[in-house]
């Protein structure tokens, strides 16, 4: 080898005393180097435009392919490159290095995956291409189906398509959902089960396949935030840094790091074109897309942005616990919600209930009641309160009927309390009437959410979008404890006081409580029926 062709020597920035044998070797090596060298093939006569990210990302995916990472999410704003960088020029490395590497690749659309195919066809058989890996030879070459002569693939497929008889090494998933899809609860929830279903399955082994999932955050309940929890490296950057971010170190050396206010990438969107941008997009929109801090369009009736908040390594322990229930007696229908609350005290002093956690059944009535006594067994609650109204009526009086004294029905009247001797205020019959209430509390500070939490997204999207969404479930057990709020604490100290256990002798309740759900899971019968749809958001 006396040299590149000159029609592919590639503009770089790497070491100059490096000659073209040196950089195929490095490139063959390091995958910053080969995306360098093969920039041009995909973009004839255009300069890469550096960027420290761009570094930053190849090194992650670097670690991908030495199988010290397995589950990858990445976030960046539109036409920054996370698509050609991970669906085309990340395969053709991996192909290049290892060709008997299999991948599926996904995106939403077949015109999108045969466009990303083609692209890393037009890769593997560049000069260039040729030049770094000389003994990669091509076997088949269509449009959604490229494979080596050592076994290894590319299949490009879309979301909702049959995969059978394809498995994998590396499955990437890349825009696995338009942006008008987000609005569509149905959308969402067929990706959902199309993945678990379909895709989770298609690795040739469980135990080191990776799976990759970029795209640029849609809303709060998006597939990132579904993936998120299991992943072990996150890369998420915004157009527009709103604080210092991390410096990353990579063999030794800082590779990105960048200030509260900078641009990504400044040569690629500059200062006016971003403030054009901003201009010009729904602010939900570009907050979603381009900073990646998705909010729901919401129905005004609450902004969840002034939602107060409380540190969950700050709060160690409450008076007592509350349970709320929405019930959902179907396995295909609503989903039954409980919601767990503290009662503490905020920063003025005063009572105050605390959100300790978000968590979904889809079960049977009989099902459903059996995981509220698991849950009452294993918290303790002080109050359980439930919608009575329709399909929760009969829980309620089963309830009742085996001594649960201290459930209470969210609609009840005020004679029924007054009997206690607490003086009340009936709740409205009304969910808006309730959510409205509620939103009084919570401007008052009374109603604090943690800073963060796996299942907290997913809240806060129903809560923005209330009531113009199709399932108010969880808006609806946060209602009727916060929409009613006095009376509800009142009735907690008094069943607890007549309880005969002191404040003293209550567990430390505290955020994240995994084991809260497992011992539910294990106590309850309606768990060992494959028929149960459980959703609980670890």
């Amino acid at each position: 080898m006396t040299g590149l062709p000159a029609s592919t020597s590639p503009q770089t920035t790497m070491a100059g005393s490096l000659g073209p044998e040196d950089l195929i070797l490095l490139a063959r090596a390091d995958f910053w180097c080969f995306i360098e060298l093969t920039f041009d093939v995909l973009h004839p006569g255009q300069k890469l435009v550096f960027a420290e990210y761009l570094e930053l990302l190849a090194s992650v995916l670097g670690r991908v392919e030495e199988g010290k990472r397995r589950r990858v999410l990445i976030n960046l704003p539109p036409r920054h490159m996370k698509s050609v960088i991970t669906s085309v020029l990340f395969v053709a490395w991996c192909l290049g290095r290892k060709p008997g590497t299999r991948f599926i690749c996904i995106s939403y659309s077949d015109d999108l995956a045969h466009d990303l195919s083609n692209l890393t066809r037009r890769v593997l058989r560049s000069p260039i291409y040729r030049w770094i890996f000389p003994n990669v030879e091509l076997e088949k070459s269509s449009e959604d189906y490229i494979r080596t002569t050592a076994g290894g693939f590319r299949y490009a497929t879309s979301v909702g398509s049959t995969i059978t008889g394809f498995g994998a090494d590396v499955i990437i998933i890349d825009d696995p959902l338009q942006p008008e899809d987000v609005s569509s609860e149905t959308a969402k929830r067929e990706f959902r089960s199309w993945l678990g279903s379909s895709v989770q399955t298609r690795f040739n082994d469980q135990s080191k396949g990776a799976m990759i999932l970029v795209m640029h955050r849609l809303a709060p309940d998006d597939p990132s935030a579904d993936f998120e929890p299991t992943a072990d490296f996150v890369l998420r950057f915004p157009l527009i840094a709103d604080r210092d971010e991390t410096k990353y170190i990579y063999n030794g050396r800082i590779i990105y790091h960048r200030k509260e206010g900078q641009l990504l990438n400044p040569r690629l969107m500059d200062g006016d074109t971003v403030a054009q941008l901003r201009h010009m997009l729904p602010p939900h929109v570009f907050q979603s897309q381009y900073q990646q801090r998705p909010v729901a369009g919401g129905s005004g009736m609450y902004s969840v942005d002034q939602w107060p908040r409380y540190a969950p390594l700050e709060v160690t322990g409450f008076e007592l616990l509350i349970h709320s229930w929405d019930i959902g007696a179907t396995i295909n229908g609503n989903a039954s919600v409980c919601t767990s609350w503290g009662l503490g005290k905020n920063k003025e002093g005063r009572d105050s209930i605390f959100l300790l956690s978000v968590r979904r059944i889809k079960a049977e009535l009989p099902e459903v009641i059996a995981a509220i006594k698991a849950a009452d067994k294993t918290d303790q609650p002080a109050l359980i309160v439930l919608d009575e109204r329709g399909v929760g009526l009969g829980a309620q009086q089963q309830l009742a009927r085996e001594g649960y004294r201290h459930v209470l029905g969210s609609t009840a009247t005020s004679e029924a309390l007054e009997r206690d001797g607490i003086p009340v205020r009936r709740p409205g019959a009304s969910k808006v009437h309730r959510f409205g209430n509620a939103v009084l509390a919570i401007a008052d500070r009374r109603v604090l959410i943690p800073s963060s939490a796996p299942w907290l997204e997913a809240f806060l999207s129903e809560v923005a979008g209330f009531p113009n969404i199709p399932d108010n479930d969880q808006v609806d057990s946060m209602s009727q404890i916060a929409g009613n709020l006095d009376t509800i604490i009142r009735r907690a100290r008094y069943l607890r006081r007549t309880s005969g256990i002191s404040a003293s002798e209550t567990k430390s309740i505290t955020l994240g409580r995994e084991d809260f759900w497992l011992i539910v899971a294990l106590s309850s019968t309606w768990l060992r029926t494959s028929s149960v749809d459980v959703m609980a958001e670890n």
